[in-house]
């Protein structure tokens, strides 16, 4: 398995920030590192962007660690 396919990408509720993250977290709670909003890992498939908002983000991605909260 490749590092790429150890992350998964979703966007922040509040501030629409697209984030990475390590796969181990999705369903946990963790801190936006954009604006600071408690938000829940969770693949961008699930979150359902529009095309809108996924054109927006194109430029705008940003690979974190999470630390355990």
């Amino acid at each position: 398995m490749s590092e790429e396919n150890n992350f998964v990408s979703f966007v922040c509720t509040t501030c629409r920030q697209e984030i990475e993250a390590p796969a181990e977290k999705i369903g946990q709670t963790v801190e936006c590192p954009a604006c600071g909003a408690h938000i829940v890992v969770a693949p961008a498939e699930e979150q359902a962007p529009t095309q809108a908002q996924l054109d927006a983000m194109k430029s705008r991605t940003i690979r974190i660690e999470l630390s355990d909260l």
